[in-house]
């Protein structure tokens, strides 16, 4: 490339004041106009935050810039291929905010902005077409600006995991691990064994059917507009967002959900061939069903007001009699009523994030607990109430002998229900100030079920 050239993409990227960013994940491609500034050949740009553009990139940092030239350039076309980073260096920020209050004194402060971010561009091949007869398109490439081929490589792991962990939503996985180990652990103080193979089976294939009810969730949620129209979302509630974000297709977040399905029944028609009757194969029946339907037309058990209660049998009853039958091969009141207080702990989960999604529910038709209440002061009650109720339930058992004595060790959590009921009771009616109560009500579910089966280990071992 000659320096004559060179000199004119520089100055078309100075004399520039819009760029069209071009994201993508998977098949789905999403473009926008920003307004940019430029630092020689890297790009800097303000973009919402929550924007599908953000998103995207937060995903596949790889981006695609197309510039408009100005008339008096020699060029006649200016493509642009980089990678996107968030600065969250202050210094650069500073640097970028004083260009750009220099380049657009007009606009508004946008460092300021906390619904933006501030991305960089690094160059990686601009791809120029010149207006000058004869001559063929030019590309300048930077080659200090891609990664290596290690660093690539673990760059496309972690971002793969990312991304279906995001899909699936991973991290609420908690909510069934924990029912299958309470019921390893009830099978295991009753018979002082254990069949490694079939716990992990029994675990893959409930983490399945899981990950299975999750993703269809976001599918019809998305059919139904209920996470469209909740405009208070956040890591506990509003669903995964992938869809909303363009990271990935409602065709396909079905098709997702299908293969997650399959694979569960294919794991439990096998624990059914291997055991006795078919006990397996109506609880894990029983728990797809509850999972498909929670949210799918046309039965949608969420939208008829049994939505939780579905919740509390499919992790209640059903994973840890389940687990334990596959353990123990029969049928027993013990892991039954052991199981009550998981799966009203995990409908709790649910409740509890009732309260930031009550007008995005309501507006779609969606009678949960809380839109059916009416009311979230009158919520709140129920909320207090219901988690009262499942430690007297685990007392009450471990006085009569039924559980453990060790049971009681549940009652650590006690500092954890009063400050639940404490942030609770001052906002219960906002937003953002309500999610350390999402996040403690989640905590409650995992640590007092995890302290719940080890009660039952304990008791065997001691």
């Amino acid at each position: 490339m000659s320096h004559e050239l060179y000199k004119e993409i520089k100055s078309a990227l100075d004399k520039n004041r819009h760029v069209i960013l071009s994201s993508s994940v998977s098949t789905i491609s999403h473009s926008n106009k920003f307004r940019f500034i430029n630092d020689g050949f890297n790009i800097f740009l303000f973009i919402p935050k929550d924007s599908i553009t953000a998103n995207q990139i937060s995903y596949n940092p790889y981006v695609h810039l197309l510039l408009d030239v100005p008339a008096r350039n020699n060029i006649a076309s200016l493509s642009y291929n980089g990678i996107a980073k968030l600065v969250v260096d202050p210094s650069v920020k500073k640097d970028v905010a004083t260009k750009w209050k220099k380049k657009y004194p007009s606009q508004k402060n946008r460092d300021s902005d906390v619904n933006t971010i501030l991305i960089q561009i690094f160059p990686l091949k601009i791809n120029t077409a010149c207006k000058r007869q004869g001559e063929n398109e030019e590309f300048l490439e930077f080659q200090e600006n891609k990664p290596g081929l290690l660093k690539s490589l673990i760059n496309a792991t972690v971002t793969k995991f990312r991304l279906w962990a995001a899909i699936i939503r991973a991290p609420f996985f908690t909510a069934s691990i924990a029912s299958v180990i309470l019921g390893v652990a009830v099978a295991y103080h009753y018979q002082q064994q254990l069949s490694w193979k079939l716990f992990l089976l029994t675990l893959l294939g409930t983490v399945f059917a899981h990950a299975g009810a999750n993703v269809i969730n976001d599918y019809y949620d998305h059919r139904s507009r209920n996470d469209e129209v909740n405009k208070y979302h956040n890591v506990f509630t509003g669903g995964s967002r992938m869809i909303q974000n363009g990271i990935i297709s409602p065709e396909k977040t079905f098709f997702i959900a299908s293969i997650f399905f399959l694979v569960a029944i294919l794991i439990g028609l096998y624990l059914n061939f291997i055991l006795a009757g078919n006990v397996i194969l109506i609880i894990g029946l029983a728990g797809i069903i509850l999972g498909f339907t929670y949210s799918a037309t046309p039965v949608k058990l969420s939208y008829r007001g049994i939505g939780e209660l579905a919740i509390v049998i499919s992790y209640g009853p059903l994973i840890v009699l389940g687990t334990y039958f596959v353990q123990v091969q029969q049928l027993d009141w013990i892991p039954v009523l052991a199981s009550i207080p998981a799966g009203i702990l995990v409908g709790l989960i649910l409740f509890i994030n009732g309260f930031q999604d009550m007008k995005a529910d309501g507006a779609v038709g969606k009678r949960t607990a809380v839109v059916r209440l009416k009311n979230k002061k009158r919520s709140l009650i129920v909320y207090k109430i219901t988690l009262l109720f499942v430690y007297i339930w685990i007392v009450t058992f471990t006085v009569l002998r039924i559980f453990p004595i060790w049971s009681f060790i549940v009652m650590l959590v006690t500092p954890m229900i009063i400050r639940s009921f404490k942030l609770a009771n001052r906002n219960y009616d906002k937003i953002m100030e309500l999610l350390p109560v999402n996040a403690l009500t989640i905590g409650l579910h995992l640590l007092t079920t995890l302290l719940f089966a080890a009660a039952f280990i304990i008791d065997i071992l001691i």
